[in-house]
């Protein structure tokens, strides 16, 4: 695993935070998901979905994701709409030193925009996305309530009857992840010697953490029954914070409030198959 060591400063005047970050190469994965959208209504559709994920690298092992919701079209161009999913995680808990599963609940209002020619059709879709996490954690080193933003453009070749290609490229934005300032003694020898006034911020740390990009085919049977067959490149930075569960300066086990802030970066390439159903 490659380390490279990188100072930066922090928001506040005159308190550095360094932060390591870890490049953790290329995995791979795959994905398998049903989909049914069935209109109730002049524009009005509900939709339902199962999927399920393979991991071959990091925590999780597989993820199932089970949603419904409800979307709108507003204007011919322009549709609304909002999601509830519950996904379960199979991953390895490093407290329980053993695989097991865990839960989070999940918010999704998304707005689509779309534009046709004869040969053509492009798109552009934003979603807010709240995941909820209903178990025990240290809220100092992530909120119980993430947000994040994701911003998707899209264009599908429309001149051949029952086949389209297409691709995507996606950003998604963390919105609310914890933050710190502090300032940092890289001579010191022992970890907890190495923050000096150290303080949390609260969840005001947004940057962007993903990008995707994604090719496929959708291959249509009739106007009930698609397959959607593509692949999906992500290159992911994510944020972990080490510290204790009081958020105060005070010393757990000889813990201090924060002991490290490190970056882990990495390339995700995944298949992907989908059925649709519409009726």
């Amino acid at each position: 695993m490659k380390k490279t060591i990188l100072t930066l400063l922090a928001l506040v005047p005159f308190c550095a935070i360094a932060q390591t970050t870890y490049d953790e190469g290329t995995s791979f994965g795959a994905r398998a998901t049903v989909e049914a959208d069935a209109k109730v209504a002049n524009g009005l559709h509900i939709l339902a979905h199962e999927e399920a994920r393979y991991y071959t690298n990091g925590e999780d092992i597989l993820r199932f994701y089970t949603g419904v919701g409800l979307e709108y079209k507003v204007l011919p161009f322009l549709k609304v709409g909002a999601e509830y999913e519950l996904i379960n995680r199979y991953k390895y808990d490093e407290d329980l030193l053993a695989n097991t599963w865990s839960v989070r609940r999940r918010g999704n209002f998304f707005l689509t925009g779309t534009w046709k020619t004869p040969w053509w059709q492009f798109g552009v879709k934003e979603t807010l996305r709240l995941t909820h996490r209903p178990d025990d954690f240290n809220a100092f080193q992530a909120p119980r309530n993430a947000l994040a933003l994701k911003s998707k453009v899209s264009v599908k070749y429309r001149g051949w009857e029952n086949v389209i290609p297409y691709a995507a490229f996606e950003l998604r934005n963390t919105l609310n992840d914890a933050a710190y300032s502090g300032t940092y003694n890289a001579s010191a020898e022992k970890n907890k010697d190495k923050y000096t006034n150290e303080k949390f911020l609260g969840y005001t740390h947004a940057y962007v953490n993903r990008y995707r990009l994604q090719l496929g085919v959708t291959v249509k049977f009739n106007k009930h029954h698609e397959l959607d067959f593509y692949l999906l490149g992500d290159h992911y930075r994510d944020k972990e914070i080490d510290t204790n569960r009081e958020g105060s300066s005070s010393y757990e086990k000889n813990d201090l409030v924060l002991k490290s802030i490190d970056w882990y970066t990495g390339n995700m390439i995944s298949a992907g198959i989908g059925y649709k159903w519409s009726f």
